[in-house]
């Protein structure tokens, strides 16, 4: 009977150990699959926000051509340089609460007599007359 009882209490603390294995082995599991999915989530956030920015960038690639169209005008009309056109549209678009590429079209538009908004236009006058100081004029060709 000993000899039984003996077995019966290895028996019983081999399952106890196997017991507390097994739930040691859950919470593991547990938290590996709470770690994933909030690696899951943040890859997720990570993969939207690398959208947005590839659509953003497509979109600038498209308004590309018309904003450089537009710095030559600019470029043309009021003898500014590169920089200096930038500045124009840049500001005429932040003080006119409207899209560079928006501004560039009517800049671009309006060398073929096409309407140009009175704010626009307006708006256009007083940064390149603004900018105008701050360049110095460039030397005539001789």
């Amino acid at each position: 009977m000993n000899v039984l009882l003996k077995d019966l209490d290895a028996t019983r603390e081999r399952s106890i150990r196997l017991m507390l294995r097994a739930h040691r082995a859950s919470e593991v599991s547990h938290q590996l699959v709470v770690d994933s999915r909030r690696r899951v989530t943040r890859l997720q956030h990570e993969a939207e926000a690398l959208r947005r920015e590839n659509t953003q960038l497509h979109q600038a690639l498209l308004g590309r051509p018309v904003v450089d169209q537009a710095r030559g005008v600019l470029m043309a009309v009021g003898a500014h340089g590169p920089q200096g056109a930038w500045k124009v549209l840049v500001d005429t678009s932040q003080r006119t609460n409207t899209k560079l590429h928006l501004v560039a079209e009517m800049v671009v538009a309006g060398t073929t007599n096409e309407p140009v908004p009175p704010h626009i236009a307006e708006q256009l006058r007083q940064s390149l007359t603004r900018h105008a100081t701050e360049e110095s004029p460039r030397p005539a060709c001789r």
